[in-house]
This record gives C-alpha cells, sequence and structure tokens, in this order.
C-alpha cells in the first residue's frame, strides 16, 4: 500500500515537536517518549484509545478495532501507522509520529523486517527530526525497493540536510518514477530554497491542481505554501485568497489560521490578524505560532499578553522547535549564550540553510562578529530568497564594516518584507533609514573642503 501523500513543513514550520505529543493520554508520558529505546511493550502502547472525535481518530480507533478482532495482517498495521501519520499531520503533534514508530516496531517484530514498515520508521524519524537514522533507512529502501516514496522520503531527509543537490536528484528520480502532487509540490520547495521563486510558484500550482479533491488536509497545505509565494512576492490579495481557500478547505486548521493572520498584518489589518493568530496559537502551541501571536498583540497594544505568550515561548520552547527559540531569544537579546548552544545542537544533525541563519544570528547576539560572518556566508551559499536570511545579512555586514552589502541586503529584505514578523520589519525599516542618512551625511560632507585653510568672509 502506499502512504497517503505527506509534505514536510520545514520554514514554516517547525513545526514538529509539540510537549502535546508526550501527554496526549494521561499516564503515557514515559511510555511514549521511550517505548522504541527501552523495549517497552510497543504493541500495546499502539492499540491505547486516541479518544477523540476527528475523521483522524476514527481511522485510528477502525485499525485498532481490526488488529484486535481478528487475526491481523500486515495491511492492518501498516494503515494503522499512516492513521497515526494522518493524526500528526492534522495536529502537528509529535506523540503521533512516535506511535507511528511504535507500529513499525510491531510489524517488524511479528511479521519481519518488511519495506512498508521501513517507509513508516523512515517517515516517523524523518518527522521525528532524527534524520541520520531516517537517512539509513531511506538509502536501504531506495537500494532495495526504489519506489517514487522511497526516493521522496530520501529527498525530504537530505533537503533538511542542507544537501539540496543530492535532495534534487532524488527529487528528479521520484518525478519520472510517479509524476504527480507529491513530486511537483516537493519540487516547488526545493526550487524555492534554490532561490527560483517564480519557478517555485509554478510548481506548486501544478501540485494544487493535481491533488485530488478527497485529500483536503493536503490541499490546505499546498495552498498556504503557495500563499507563502505570492505574500513573498507582494501580492497580497493572491496571498490572501489562497490563505482563505485553506481555510474552506480544512476549518480550524492551524496553519491556515497562521497563514491568514500573517496576511492581514502584512496588509497593516492588525485587529483582523488577532483572533486568526490567536487561535493558531492555542491549536498549536509551537514557538513560531507565539511569535506571530506576540508581536501582534504588541503592535495592537497589549503589551501584557505579548509578554506572558513570550513567556510561554521561552519556557517551553527548546522542547518544541530550538531552532526557533534559537532566533527568538537572538533577536529579543534575551540569553545570546543559550541561543547559540541551541543552534550549534541543532546543526549537528539539520545543517541547512535556515539553522545556519539561526547559528550567524546567535553568535553576532553574542558578539562573535567574524564567526558570524562565516556561518552568514554558508547560509546565503544556496541563493536562498528571504526575507529574515537577508536581513540578519545585513546586520551582519553592518558590524564587519561592509556597508555597501548591508544595504544592498537591506533592499533584497525590504522587497519581501511582508513576510516579515512585526518587530522584524520595524527593525529593517529603522535600519534602513540610519543607512540612508549615513549615506546623505557623507555626501554631504563630501561637498565641503577638508583641511586647516582659512577662508575669509
Amino acid at each position: 500500500m502506499h502512504p497517503t501523500f505527506v509534505l514536510k513543513r520545514s520554514i514554516c514550520v517547525k513545526w514538529l515537536q509539540s510537549l502535546r505529543g508526550l501527554v496526549w493520554i494521561a499516564g503515557l508520558t514515559v511510555v511514549a517518549s521511550g517505548a522504541v529505546a527501552a523495549g517497552a511493550p510497543a504493541a500495546k502502547i499502539i492499540l491505547l484509545p486516541s479518544g477523540g472525535s476527528s475523521r483522524e481518530d476514527s481511522e485510528i480507533s477502525r485499525w485498532q478495532d481490526k488488529i484486535r478482532s481478528e487475526t491481523p495482517v500486515t495491511h492492518d498495521f501498516e494503515r494503522l501507522g499512516w492513521a497515526f501519520v494522518a493524526k500528526a499531520r492534522r495536529t502537528q503533534d509529535v506523540g503521533y509520529y512516535k506511535l507511528a514508530e511504535s507500529v513499525a516496531v510491531t510489524m517488524d517484530e511479528r511479521f519481519g523486517l518488511t519495506s512498508e514498515s521501513r517507509l513508516l520508521r523512515g517517515h516517523a524519524l524523518h518527522n521525528l527530526h532524527r534524520f541520520t537514522e531516517a537517512e539509513s533507512v531511506a538509502r536501504a529502501l531506495v537500494a532495495d525497493r526504489g519506489l517514487a516514496w522511497d526516493h521522496s522520503l530520501l529527498s525530504d531527509i537530505l533537503m533538511e540536510q542542507g544537501r539540496l543537490d543530492e535532495a534534487v536528484e532524488a527529487c528528479q528520480r521520484a518525478m519520472n518514477l510517479r509524476p504527480g502532487p507529491e513530486t511537483f509540490a516537493r519540487a516547488a520547495h526545493l526550487r524555492w530554497l534554490k532561490g527560483d521563486l517564480p519557478g517555485a510558484t509554478a510548481a506548486m500550482t501544478e501540485a494544487v491542481i493535481a491533488i485530488p479533491p478527497r485529500e483536503t488536509e493536503t490541499r490546505a497545505w499546498l495552498l498556504i505554501r503557495l500563499s507563502g509565494y505570492r505574500l513573498q512576492a507582494s501580492d497580497l490579495p493572491g496571498a490572501n485568497r489562497l490563505a482563505e481557500q485553506a481555510l474552506s478547505a480544512v476549518d480550524d486548521y492551524a496553519p491556515a489560521l497562521l497563514a491568514a493572520g500573517r496576511v492581514k498584518l502584512a496588509q497593516g489589518e492588525v485587529r483582523a490578524a488577532l483572533p486568526l493568530l490567536r487561535r493558531a496559537a492555542t491549536l498549536n502551541p509551537l514557538p513560531e505560532y507565539q511569535w506571530w501571536l506576540a508581536d501582534a498583540l504588541e503592535v495592537a497594544g497589549e503589551s501584557e499578553a505579548a509578554l506572558a505568550v513570550e513567556a510561554e515561548l521561552v519556557l517551553h520552547g527548546e522542547a518544541s522547535d530550538p531552532r526557533t527559540l534559537s532566533l527568538f531569544l537572538a533577536t529579543r537579546g534575551l540569553d545570546p549564550e543559550r541561543a547559540v548552544v541551541l543552534a550549534r545542537k541543532e546543526r549537528v544533525e539539520r545543517a541547512d540553510v535556515f539553522t545556519e541563519d539561526a547559528l550567524a544570528w546567535a553568535l553576532l547576539a553574542k558578539g562573535d562578529v567574524a564567526a558570524a560572518e562565516q556561518s552568514i556566508v554558508r547560509a546565503l551559499a544556496e541563493q536562498t530568497r528571504d526575507a529574515r536570511l537577508f536581513y540578519h545579512a545585513g546586520v551582519i555586514m553592518e558590524a564587519r564594516g561592509r556597508r555597501d552589502d548591508a544595504r544592498e541586503y537591506f533592499k533584497k529584505s525590504l522587497e519581501m518584507a511582508g513576510t516579515l514578523t512585526p518587530s522584524e520589519r520595524g527593525a529593517l525599516n529603522a535600519r534602513i533609514a540610519v543607512s540612508q542618512a549615513e549615506q546623505t551625511s557623507t555626501a554631504l560632507l563630501s561637498l565641503f573642503p577638508t583641511g586647516n585653510s582659512k577662508t575669509s568672509l
């Protein structure tokens, strides 16, 4: 069986390691997080009731019942594993990826190692950000079976590790074997990472057109990504329309709420953005969501509420999204040492463009300007066009005394400033204003002679 198409939420989000996943059923915390490593009875864990009422919960219950009541076959376990993945996609709750991994372990124990269990395990490991383990699984799949799904998984893993040329090759192999929405979407993201926004937009549009109507959540996610591309291109009406379509496809969908809220902020509609961002952060209390909400609250004059949200971000962010927490700490100047530690730890497994950027930004906050320059140069090497990346590059180049380079990066960032948080956008505008004032002052001084000569009245 081919798994339901699953897209990696790499930029935006970050996604993915919510503490809720460790406590989704009372008393399951230790078991769910340590079952695989400690050899706990995975077969019992995967049959615990999810307790929800969503479509994904119904699917989970359906396959759990089949496993309990009949002589189960590999297919039943496989479907249960992908049902957990679907629940993880919908909720962005890491606990369900851990359960999917437990299903793969149970399959191996009962039926021996199969390509189906390895694909499920590889996908779970990938979303748990255990990329080294996931790559080993994916490469074994490619060598033994070589289906489009296997090459797609390998492409995703390589992309997350910053090995974009290899990721492009793997994606192309998947495209050759099975062209369709999943490969179009991956190609779009890779093109975007390589700095080709028009190409990314065209490929993502093809993915939206090709996705079956019944795949509502996947369609919503594709629309969100396309909305982000339109926002980067400063097409605010187009970005807003796509975000609203995503909300129509899946009601109360946190990523769509965040996308819609971001567009409203870019349009200057803070009051319209706030309820969207509040709901998104309630559903997915991840650092990225909380950062956007806190900034919106500050702009709206609700400073105390903004500080409360930021306190939650700092308290819990390391467990759910250490890279975004590192960026936030460095941006706010709260704890540069911790920001550097978090970014360096993330870089061990995830040395992509955005982790290099986070490390550069943290090093600058710490005062190590030379090391910050080295990291930002690595981050810029793939030609990725991103407003935050360019803003950070500008500040770092300015700190190194390379003012002409800084002005160029600030200009590039300003061209897509609608993708920045309000506080980042304000900081960028302030930097540009200072730079322009310095240029004007230099130009005025050049009009007057220098030296000690006296001029008579």
